[in-house]
């Protein structure tokens, strides 16, 4: 088959994908599975590939792109899955493959009015207050001395974090440059940035139907609930923009409970639990749920899944992919 450029790759993402997380398949350092039906993104990790979300295919193609896929790459794991994406591959894995949900994305829905929780009502009052301001920044037009400072904060908040470094893969990792359809804001207090935002596009039927909350970054700060505050500005401007969905992204916790139609397996749920109670002392990603799950709207399943009966390499496998271990 001829090289695919990444252009290329994009193009068939525009216009096949409709998954909130789809545009973390262009991310620099993934290596690709090309088909003519479309592309599977991936990154080997453990001697084997862990896949990111879904194949990228129009769904008619996706048995065809994922039989010849899993034809080359029989053991491989695959990561952060939507639920349709989970249920395509159950049915062309010629092997019993074992599913397990690994989160939710809280999705806003734009098309009617707001109803903010009273924590966000509070956090807005407190951000009016103290003058915080989400404001659009063009990354074209950003000088080398605009952009010091947002590198800077970048730089300081990984430095902050528990684990002092970036994860990468499922939540790709930072550009700070332009890129087709991202948008970048900038929160600003007593008129000094003080954190940023990038939304990945979110695209359905070839259009951009909404974004995904991809990076949040924020320096410390005594302003209360700046995440629910900021969040909450962002929703109601793209809603006056006529966009229809905001995803907040990933999310794990008690939102990830109820039924989950594939096959299950207890032993993989109780791995999954316990590998989550590990990271979660490295990377402090329950609290950040707490407040993505503050925001009413309907949750997107993610699934991990592999042919391997046991679960530990496959977690491991995918906590590696993603730069946690």
């Amino acid at each position: 088959m001829p090289t695919v450029t990444a252009e290329a790759r994009f193009e068939t993402l525009r216009r096949c994908a409709a998954d909130p997380n789809a545009y973390a398949a262009l991310q620099p350092g993934l290596q690709y599975f090309d088909h003519p039906a479309g592309f599977v993104a991936y990154r080997r990790a453990l001697a084997g590939p862990v896949v990111l979300g879904d194949p990228v295919a129009a769904p008619a193609d996706l048995p065809a792109l994922l039989t010849a896929f899993l034809r080359a790459h029989p053991r491989s794991v695959f990561g952060y899955l939507s639920e349709a994406g989970a249920a395509a591959l159950a049915q062309a894995s010629r092997r019993r493959m074992r599913f397990v949900r690994i989160g939710v994305e809280r999705c806003l829905e734009l098309t009617g009015e707001a109803a903010f929780s009273p924590a966000i009502l509070g956090a807005l009052k407190k951000a009016r207050k103290a003058g915080l301001r989400v404001v659009e920044r063009d990354l074209t037009a950003l000088t080398p001395a605009e952009l010091a400072p947002l590198r800077a904060i970048n730089a300081q908040f990984i430095s902050l974090s528990p684990a002092k470094k970036e994860i990468g893969f499922i939540s790709r990792a930072l550009q700070l440059a332009p890129e087709p359809d991202v948008r970048f804001f900038v929160l600003e207090a007593g008129g000094q940035p003080i954190g940023f935002c990038v939304l990945d596009p979110w695209y359905e039927g070839a259009r951009l139907k909404g974004y995904q909350l991809h990076q949040f970054r924020l320096l410390p700060t005594k302003i209360w609930g700046v995440f629910l505050s900021a969040v909450a500005m962002l929703a109601e401007q793209l809603r006056a923009e006529g966009y229809q969905v905001l995803s907040l992204g990933g999310c794990i916790g008690a939102a990830c409970a109820g039924a989950q139609p594939l096959p299950a397996s207890a032993v993989y749920d109780y791995c999954r639990d316990t590998t989550f109670r590990l990271i979660d002392r490295y990377h402090p990603l329950t609290n950040l749920s707490r407040n993505k799950f503050e925001f009413a709207g309907p949750d997107l399943p993610r699934y991990l899944a592999a042919p391997h009966r046991l679960p530990l390499l496959p977690l491991l496998r995918l906590a590696r992919a993603n730069n946690i271990l």
